[in-house]
C-alpha cells in the first residue's frame, strides 16, 4: 500500500536525521525531534529530486495524513503526546510537514493548503521556513559531503524474523524487501554523507509500534509493528479523507 509505504519511508528519513546528527556530530539549536523531521524530509526527500518523481503528491499527503490520524487515534487511546515531552504534538508534526512541502513551491503546490487544511495565516511564511531549513541542508552538505566514497562507510541493511503474533509477517517481510525502500534510503543516507564507521538500519519484532536510532550500537531500527500500525490507520483513511471534503468543497 502506497500509504504504508510513503510513512515507513518517512519514518525511516526522520531516524536518518537522528544518525546524521549524531554520527557527524552536528549542532541542534531546538528539539532533537524537530531538527530530524527537517533533516530527514527537506535533506534527504524535497532535495533529493523526489519532488519531480510521479506520485510524489500522493505520497506527501500520505505523510500529512498520517500524523492527522494519529493525532485522533493517540486521543482517544489516551496516548497524546505531553506538553513536557521532546517530540512535539502530532498535530503540530502535520502541519509542519504540509508547510515545508507547501513553502517548496508555493505556486506549484497551493493543492496542499486545500486537502491538509492549512491555515494561510501559517501559509504565509512557509516558504521562508522552506528556505531556512534548506539553508541548513546546505551548509551540511557542504561540510560533510562524501567525496571520496571509498573512505566512508555504508549503511548495511538486515531484515529480522517477523514477530509470531503477526500472521502474515513474512509476506510482509517480502514485500518491503521487495519495495527496496530500506535500501534506498540507506543508500540515499550513506552516499551523500561521509559516515566514520559502519551502521546498521534493520527491520525488527520489537514487542511495540516503534522506531529509533541508537547511536552506542550505530543500530538503526524499523519495527514490524510499527508497520502493522500504519495498515492499521490506512483503514481509517478513506473516512477521514471524505469527512475533509465534505468540510472543503
Amino acid at each position: 500500500l502506497g500509504f504504508v509505504t510513503a510513512n515507513a519511508e518517512f519514518t525511516l528519513l526522520h531516524e536518518m536525521g537522528h544518525l546524521l546528527i549524531h554520527e557527524l556530530q552536528l549542532p541542534v539549536l531546538g528539539r532533537e525531534e524537530d531538527a530530524a523531521d527537517q533533516l530527514g524530509l527537506v535533506g534527504l526527500f524535497l532535495l533529493h529530486d523526489e519532488h519531480e518523481r510521479e506520485g510524489f503528491q500522493q505520497k506527501l499527503l500520505d505523510i500529512a495524513d498520517y500524523w492527522h490520524l494519529q493525532s485522533l487515534h493517540a486521543s482517544q487511546m489516551d496516548e497524546s503526546i505531553q506538553a513536557w515531552d521532546s517530540h512535539s504534538l502530532d498535530e503540530q508534526r502535520f502541519y509542519n510537514i504540509a508547510c515545508l512541502a507547501y513553502g517548496s513551491a508555493p505556486e506549484q503546490m497551493e493543492w496542499v493548503l486545500t486537502v491538509t487544511g492549512l491555515p494561510y495565516e501559517r501559509a504565509f511564511y512557509c516558504d521562508q521556513e522552506y528556505q531556512q531549513v534548506v539553508h541548513a541542508v546546505n551548509w551540511l552538505t557542504r561540510h560533510f559531503t562524501a567525496t571520496d566514497h571509498a573512505a566512508h562507510h555504508k549503511i548495511s541493511v538486515h531484515y529480522g524474523e517477523p514477530p509470531v503474533q503477526l500472521m502474515d509477517g513474512h509476506e510482509l517481510r517480502e514485500r518491503i524487501r521487495q519495495s527496496g525502500i530500506l535500501e534506498s534510503v540507506a543508500e540515499r543516507a550513506s552516499t551523500r554523507f561521509a559516515l566514520h564507521r559502519p551502521v546498521q538500519l534493520q527491520l525488527a519484532s520489537c514487542g511495540a509500534a516503534d522506531a529509533w536510532y541508537n547511536h552506542l550500537h550505530a543500530e538503526l531500527t524499523l519495527c514490524y509493528e510499527l508497520i502493522e500500525h500504519y495498515r492499521q490507520l490506512f483503514g481509517q483513511l478513506a473516512d477521514l479523507r471524505q469527512q475533509r471534503t465534505a468540510s472543503h468543497p
